[in-house]
């Protein structure tokens, strides 16, 4: 009896002992973190004239190393890894990064294999093509060419909001972009501040228009991994205090404000806000 008791009390040490490891003290440990982020995404994610990656979502990513160096009573370095809308549950459940800030849908359906952070932006999709197409909104798509992202939720949401369109999913939004403008697709479709992203940075932006009603609304999560609460609610209480603080603020404003090439009102205001997250599978 004795024996098994010992026993049992070894087991639930090891239990308590396993449940109390976090990414968090890894992180620490090794004074990195690893983040991934998308290069295909102006302005959320993108590499800029020199080749490094910068955009909205590096700068929030940059807040948690921020508070990471101070939890951790050291410099905790940052390694940017690319991503993209196919790979990026992968990469943080194999263990290839610590965290995942990539203008990521949180959905149900994706909460099963990975854990969301609380939301830090909201869109909407919507439509971009040439100017002078007569496409207007979702209802012109059928018989039309649509490119988008591989694993999207850009991908789920035209085929349901257009069953007749002729859905061409790429490697990359900015792959689908090229095809635009080479005229193999005749619309490209995703989240409305990543088709403003991709119309600036074409040699004329006024050669393409984003058109249409927004037809889904897309709340942004940091995605990390799943069982790990005191990881995901550490990137939590940097949202937190970016939010209250006023840099929050600022990072929108240096991204979509005015005088930038991706000029934004707040996205809130452009959409219906669901009153809970996430909203659907």
């Amino acid at each position: 009896m004795k024996k098994t008791l010992v026993f049992t009390l070894s087991i639930l040490a090891l239990a308590s002992s396993a449940q109390a490891a976090s990414l968090r003290h890894d992180i620490c440990s090794r004074g990195k973190l690893v983040a991934g982020v998308k290069y295909d995404s102006p302005p959320f994610g993108y590499l800029d004239d020199a080749g490094n990656p910068v955009g909205f979502d590096v700068d929030i990513v940059k807040e948690v190393q921020k508070d990471l160096s101070a939890f951790c009573k050291k410099t905790v370095t940052l390694e940017l890894k690319q991503v993209v809308s196919k790979n990026r549950q992968e990469f943080i459940q194999n263990g290839s990064i610590d965290m995942a800030a990539a203008t990521t849908t949180a959905t149900f359906a994706r909460m099963d294999s990975v854990d969301f952070s609380n939301i830090y932006f909201v869109d909407g999709q919507r439509l971009l093509v040439k100017s002078d197409s007569s496409i207007r909104s979702v209802k012109d798509l059928a018989g039309k060419k649509v490119g988008t992202a591989q694993g999207s939720t850009s991908e789920t949401n035209i085929k349901a909001a257009s069953p007749k369109a002729l859905v061409q999913s790429f490697a990359q939004y900015t792959d689908a972009f090229v095809a635009l403008q080479q005229g193999r697709v005749d619309a490209v479709t995703t989240d409305s501040t990543i088709l403003l992203g991709l119309r600036a940075s074409a040699e004329k932006p006024t050669d393409y228009k984003i058109v249409g009603a927004f037809f889904s609304s897309e709340p942004y999560g940091i995605i990390v991994k799943q069982d790990d609460s005191k990881w995901r609610n550490f990137i939590n209480e940097t949202l937190s205090r970016v939010g209250s603080d006023g840099t929050y603020k600022k990072i929108f404003s240096k991204w979509f404000g005015k005088g930038t090439k991706y000029v934004l009102t707040d996205p809130k205001s452009q959409i219906t806000v669901p009153a809970q997250y996430p909203v659907r599978r």
